[in-house]
């Protein structure tokens, strides 16, 4: 889909209304069997772009449509198994349903309306208890650590400590259990969260157990008074969103079918979608050479490190810097991971139902034929569905890629009032790379607010 390139370029031009106009008129270039992928596309842009009531209304639809695939399981299974994966509705990775309501949840903390995002809150709880329930291999996806850090922080601001301190416990042990794939250690904002809310429930066992297992944060002061303050939440996204490309495997069945592949493809060198056309007639013609297409992530160029914040008024001047809590392409990576032995089977399954039905029909019309014209109406006839058979096999690489490639956070309680807040990006020498966006607040007491930063880069 060529729209992806035109709503990046003007999301880092600061042109939010010019990449909503590019997602709406690609809507028919997604299709019917897109629609999923393309609610969640629009959603997201217009949550980048803060439009967040008009985010959710999209962001629903796509709710509900995960609902009623997920229940009804459709799916187009014979055009997958003759055609390709990408003939099949769109139905979306485990991790992007959850993220879905992710978002969700956060449009409503930043609209400031705290019990419809309890509600995104409790959808999320229970996808991923559903999904736990539903999984047998426990290395699979089947948690999430932002998500569950999410739920926890919600709880929080509304006032729910109990809650709160659960969603963070879970937080931390699937931080814990998924190193492996997280990539993502856990982060010092999450073990303040433990220490602060066990605190704050009088469980105090648990408090001084945190304290000895975090020592870097429990050295740090416990703030002891939250009346009167005002909470800030920074959230930050860097880099693109995952994107997938295919891997394209010519299998030769023969020396001859070898040397003609070494041929076309000098050092099996891997060929773009552009001349793959040209490949299959060559090998359709031949006979002897089989397709596989496996769909794989791209390895994306990380410049970023974290933001840097700093709040600034006649009284005091506050830095804080963000922290990494979600890597959105590690994740996905894994979700694909957990697939990609199924993925394997039915593409080796596709492509021989594929061949020989090329055979058969080649067969089928040299028996047809004449006497005459058999010894060339056979091979004509099934060297074109080989070319077919070979042509229309791709995979499946639709991905949601509008969303940002990391996430990160932080939060902090300030005095209220007016203050100057400069935002600027840090690389990984520490060295600003971007210009600051600079607003004024007005803080009052006891309120939280939500503040959005984002860095394509």
């Amino acid at each position: 889909m060529t729209h992806y390139a035109g709503v990046e370029r003007s999301l880092s031009a600061g042109q939010s209304a010019q990449a909503i106009q590019i997602m709406e008129a690609a809507k028919d270039e997604y299709g019917h069997k897109s629609r999923l992928l393309f609610l969640m596309d629009h959603g997201m842009v217009l949550h980048l772009a803060g439009r967040y009531a008009e985010s959710n209304a999209v962001l629903e639809e796509a709710h509900l449509l995960i609902e009623d695939l997920y229940t009804k399981r459709i799916r187009d299974t014979a055009a997958a198994l003759l055609v390709n994966e990408a003939r099949q509705p769109y139905e979306g990775a485990p991790h992007e349903h959850v993220m879905v309501n992710v978002v969700k949840g956060l449009n409503y903390a930043f609209l400031q309306q705290w019990s419809e995002a309890l509600v995104e809150a409790r959808r999320i709880d229970h996808r991923l208890n559903v999904l736990s329930d539903k999984v047998e291999e426990k290395t699979t996806y089947h948690e999430d650590p932002f998500a569950r850090y999410l739920v926890g922080l919600l709880y929080d601001i509304a006032g729910d400590i109990n809650n709160a301190y659960v969603g963070y416990r879970k937080a931390e042990q699937v931080y814990e259990d998924g190193q492996a794939w997280i990539r993502v250690p856990l982060p010092d904002v999450l073990k303040s969260d433990l220490i602060r809310t066990a605190h704050r429930l009088g469980l105090h066992e648990d408090a001084e157990h945190y304290q000895e297992k975090y020592p870097e944060v429990a050295a740090q002061p416990l703030l002891k008074k939250y009346h009167h303050l005002t909470q800030i939440v920074v959230i930050a996204y860097h880099g693109q969103g995952p994107k997938k490309e295919d891997l394209v495997i010519d299998v030769p069945v023969s020396l001859d079918a070898l040397r003609l592949v070494a041929v076309t493809k000098p050092g099996f060198r891997r060929s773009g979608r552009a001349g793959r056309g040209g490949e299959a007639f060559l090998y359709g013609v031949h006979g002897r050479i089989a397709r596989i297409a496996l769909p794989r992530f791209t390895i994306p160029k990380k410049s970023l490190a974290l933001d840097s914040i700093q709040f600034r008024n006649e009284k005091t001047t506050i830095n804080i810097q963000t922290q990494l809590m979600y890597d959105v392409q590690a994740v996905a990576e894994k979700t694909l991971a957990d697939e990609y032995d199924s993925l394997v089977l039915r593409a080796v399954a596709r492509t021989s139902m594929k061949m020989a039905a090329a055979e058969g029909i080649g067969y089928g019309a040299r028996a047809a034929s004449g006497k005459n014209n058999r010894d060339w109406i056979g091979p004509l006839v099934g060297g074109i569905a080989r070319i077919f058979a070979l042509a229309t096999e791709e995979a499946d690489i639709r991905t949601w890629r509008t969303l940002p490639g990391e996430i990160q956070l932080t939060r902090l309680w300030i005095d209220p009032g007016e203050y100057s807040v400069t935002i600027q990006s840090m690389d990984l020498q520490g060295q600003g790379v971007r210009a600051s966006q600079n607003t004024r607040l007005q803080l009052k007491e006891d309120e939280t607010r939500f503040l959005f930063h984002q860095s394509l880069q």
